[in-house]
């Protein structure tokens, strides 16, 4: 199993490269950069959840996802379980708090997985701290829900912010390897919430504290609304 994580991974990199050299050809049909683009997105989501099952989590989405939806908490504890996990790999120790509305039930929860997933993950792996705090917070107003994920980590430098969603770019290297992180998880985060959820996301940061917050419209999200 972990010889296909690594063949994964050369995929996606190689569906990467493939989309950067077709954007740099003006004479190339853009429609084959965007279809090269979301071919490594699709990868990059793949790759995460193989990893949880890898992770020994594969049981419990199992037996969560059987049915048309899910709880929130249902969802939060199994990213809780997998953050953890990763968090521990980092050698970091994770601290996620949550306040959230009783029994939010969606039948969108592979897609608001992936949004978490993507969001906590990146705040463990950009961390500069031995103690990652990740907070999750959700507030209904106007039949609106608002979906903030703050975390403690370094911040992101102002000129950056225009360019987070954007696909490759990224701040993440890992200087044992000299791997650079491919940029994907954030763009595909803005794609989910625009085209799955029809809302929005923006981002707020200083050192030591970054919020990305979403805005979902509750019929979106919730059943029989």
């Amino acid at each position: 199993m972990k010889k296909n994580t690594t063949l994964i991974e050369k995929t996606m990199n190689a569906s990467y490269r493939l989309f950067s050299t077709l954007k740099e050809h003006d004479d190339i049909d853009p429609e084959l950069a965007r279809t090269a683009l979301n071919v490594a997105k699709d990868i990059h989501e793949i790759k995460k959840e193989y990893n949880l099952i890898l992770r020994g989590i594969s049981d419990a989405l199992d037996l969560n996802l059987q049915g048309d939806g899910m709880y929130l908490e249902e969802m939060l504890r199994i990213l809780e379980t997998a953050t953890r996990n990763k968090a521990q790999e980092a050698e970091r120790h994770l601290i996620l708090t949550a306040e959230l509305p009783a029994h939010i039930y969606t039948q969108k929860h592979y897609f608001l997985m992936s949004i978490l997933r993507n969001l906590f993950t990146n705040a463990v792996e950009a961390s500069d701290q031995e103690t990652v705090c990740l907070k999750l917070a959700i507030t209904l107003e106007n039949q609106q829900y608002q979906i903030a994920v703050t975390d403690n980590g370094p911040g992101i430098d102002p000129e950056d912010l225009d360019q987070i969603f954007q696909p490759g770019f990224s701040t993440k290297i890992n200087y044992t390897t000299g791997e650079v992180s491919r940029g994907l998880g954030l763009n595909l985060v803005q794609d989910l919430i625009t085209n799955q959820f029809h809302g929005s996301i923006r981002v707020d940061s200083h050192p030591g504290c970054t919020t990305f917050t979403m805005t979902i419209p509750q019929n979106e999200l919730e059943e029989n609304i």
